[in-house]
C-alpha cells in the first residue's frame, strides 16, 4: 500500500512535478495521527481484536472528515481510508474514496494505481 504512495506518478505526471515538491514525491508522506489509526487498523486486524480494529477505522474516517482541510497529505489520508475499506470488503466505496483523493489531486497520486488495481480485481 504504502510503497505505491512512493511510486505515485503515472503517465505524463513527472511532467507537472514542481521543481520544489521533487525531493519528496518518491517518498510516503502522510500526517502522523491518520497514519496512526491506520496502522492500529492493520495491527489490530491482525490481531484479531475486531473491535479495536473497526474503532481505529472510525477514528480514521473522524480524523478525515473532521480535519480535512487541516490535514497534511489528504490525498494520501484518503487512499489509507481507501485501503481499509478495501479490507473490509467495500470495493464500491473504496473506488469512490480513490476517486475522491484524485479529485482533490489528479497528479502524481498513488490512487491512480489503486484505482487500476482494485478495478482490474473486481473484473475478475
Amino acid at each position: 500500500m504504502l510503497w505505491l504512495e512512493m511510486v505515485r506518478d503515472v503517465d505524463d505526471d513527472l511532467a507537472y512535478r514542481s521543481f520544489f515538491s521533487c525531493h519528496w514525491m518518491d517518498s510516503a508522506e502522510v500526517d502522523a495521527k491518520p497514519f496512526l489509526f491506520y496502522l492500529q487498523y492493520l495491527t489490530y486486524g491482525g490481531l484479531g481484536s475486531r473491535r479495536s480494529q473497526l474503532s481505529a477505522l472510525e477514528c480514521l474516517n473522524t480524523c478525515l472528515l473532521d480535519n480535512i482541510t487541516g490535514v497534511y497529505h489528504p490525498e494520501t489520508v484518503l487512499n489509507l481510508v481507501g485501503h481499509c475499506l478495501e479490507l473490509e470488503g467495500h470495493s464500491q466505496l473504496s473506488v469512490m474514496v480513490y476517486r475522491t483523493s484524485l479529485i482533490v489531486f489528479p497528479r502524481n497520486n498513488a490512487a491512480n494505481w489503486h484505482l487500476r488495481r482494485l478495478e482490474r480485481n473486481m473484473q475478475n
